[in-house]
Parts: C-alpha cells; structure tokens; sequence
C-alpha cells in the first residue's frame, strides 16, 4: 500500500486555497511584482515565485518550495480581516495578543537545534547573516530575520554552562497572530531553523 505524505497533502491543499483569492488584489496588497504567470514574495530573505494557475510555490533554484515555506507564504498572502500593524514589541509565542488558552512551549521545544549552535557558534553567526539578518544586543547571541514585508522575528540564544543545556527562543511581534494562524508561527520557525541549520553545513562543506 502506497504510504500518504500528509505533508504533501496540505501543501497542495493549501495551493487550491490560494488560487482562491482575487490574486489582484493581493498583488495591490503586498506591492508584489509580478506578470501573467507568476507573482513573486519574499520570504525569510529568499524569493519565491507563486504560479498563479496552478498554486506552486518554487524556490529560485526551481525547486518546489516545502510544506512549511509554503503554508507560511499563503497565511502571509491570503489572511483576511483588516489591515494589520505590527505593535514593534516582541515576545515568546506564549505571550503573543490572541494566543490560545491552554497552548504553550516549553524552554527545550529547540533544544535540538540549540545543541547544534551550541557546538559551532561561529558556523551559526555566518549561517545569520548569509540569511540577511541583522546581529542585536540580546542573551549570548542574537538575530533579527526578516520574516515577510515588515515583519521580523528574533532569535536569542545562550550558550550552555555547567547548570544549563544551551538554549533557542524566538521572539515575535505582539501582534503577529493578527497575521498569521498560530499554527503557522511554527511553520515560520521550523522553516527558519531549518535554513540556517542548512547553511551552517553548505559552509562546513565548502571548508
């Protein structure tokens, strides 16, 4: 029996989502360039081009674009309600206006990751600021990304000790969830880790 990507799934779920929506004025909306075939956003400082026939979304290499780059994209284009502002006030996602009751994350949700940075902090500076992000006064070290059109999230990081293992949070806009769904705060996360955990080894390779 043929085993179900469920991931797949919801990203092609999510491109029949998007082809819902008058492309025109989301094009307006975001200031996006853009011809017949495709429109383009710029997401965590990559571009991607969105194909408005079809919904796939394409890294610039031509690559389809995974389920987390994708869904995050579309909640960015697609979420309806009015105008949003961003309050220029960050905090940890169980802080955020508007999150769930009884929803949380813990201190080691990205213990993982954090080892990784813990073991090769310089490899992890480089991976940042290849991504375009910008280096603040913050824990032991931390990143400012742009994230989509003016929103950023921050990435504070301490090393470990002898009484603690090192640790990853990420601080958020207060009012991120008038732009995004909860869910897809940790699609932007996990896409983000995953690229700087990508480029922290394209540059171990080329050394």
């Amino acid at each position: 029996m043929r085993k179900t990507d469920n991931y797949a799934l919801s990203r092609d779920r999510a491109q029949e989502y998007f082809l819902g929506f008058d492309q025109e004025k989301m094009i307006a909306r975001w200031k996006l360039k853009a011809d017949e075939e495709y429109l383009c956003a710029v997401f965590l400082g990559r571009e991607y081009k969105v194909c408005r026939k079809t919904g796939k979304v394409l890294r610039q290499d031509g690559s389809i674009a995974q389920f987390e780059e994708t869904l995050s994209i579309f909640d960015f284009l697609c979420h309806e309600g009015e105008e949003k502002h961003l309050a220029g006030v960050y905090a940890p996602v169980n802080s955020l206006k508007g999150t769930p009751p009884s929803v949380g994350v813990g201190t080691d949700f990205y213990g993982k990751t954090a080892k990784r940075f813990d073991a090769d902090p310089e490899g992890f500076c480089r991976a940042c600021k290849a991504l375009g992000a910008k280096q603040i006064s913050m824990g032991d070290l931390a990143f400012q990304f742009p994230v989509f059109a003016d929103m950023t999230v921050v990435l504070k990081f301490y090393f470990s000790d002898e009484d603690f293992p090192a640790s990853v949070t990420l601080l958020w806009d207060y009012n991120t969830l008038d732009c995004l769904f909860y869910e897809t705060v940790f699609y932007v996360a996990g896409a983000l880790l995953h690229f700087i955990l990508e480029e922290m080894d394209k540059s171990k390779a080329e050394t």
